[in-house]
């Protein structure tokens, strides 16, 4: 690296790019089926389509959250469990989210990145022991890899309903 290029905001849009990637397969996935598809529960005790849309928007929004407060937790009162039954409300609330996150990355400009710490002490159930401070670069990749699994989750769920899935989808080598 050349002198005065500032890595961590090389990272962490590197990351935000990665992120948006995974983002636009569960948004073309969503685009991609049916009003009717969001109750559907593919699987004996799964939550339905329109549950993982929604679980995905509020973790994400948990995450978010904790780039402005410096605190992460998974403790959401007031979740709309609404919206999992209306595919208008589960883009909007993407496409809000994204934008906060977008703006948010973007806000931490040339600040070092890992010289900022979020406290995830009230997350550490589901995190594990380990993870009480994340940086920014942290949160941005958790947020990635829980995209992840929940594209890998919604891939058998498009299996089991026989759906065909978006062309965007053939990343994974899924048509």
């Amino acid at each position: 690296m050349g002198s005065g290029m500032d890595t961590t905001n090389t990272d962490m849009k590197n990351l935000l790019e990665n992120y948006k990637v995974h983002r636009k397969l569960t948004r073309d996935l969503l685009l991609s089926i049916g009003q009717e598809q969001l109750s559907a529960k593919p699987f004996h005790a799964s939550g339905s389509f329109g549950k993982q849309f929604r679980h995905l928007i509020y973790i994400e929004r948990s995450y978010v959250e904790s780039l402005t407060t410096g605190s992460l937790s998974f403790f959401r009162p007031n979740v709309d469990h609404s919206i999992e039954n209306d595919k208008e409300k589960l883009i909007h609330e993407m496409d809000t989210v994204d934008v906060d996150l977008i703006q948010i990355i973007g806000s931490i400009g040339n600040a070092k990145a890992e010289d900022k710490y979020i406290d995830c002490s009230q997350a550490v159930k589901y995190l594990g022991d380990r993870n009480m401070l994340a940086s920014p670069i942290q949160i941005l990749k958790w947020i990635t890899e829980h995209e992840i699994f929940h594209e890998g989750e919604l891939a058998l769920y498009v299996r089991n309903e026989k759906l065909k899935f978006p062309e965007s989808w053939m990343i994974w080598g899924l048509k």
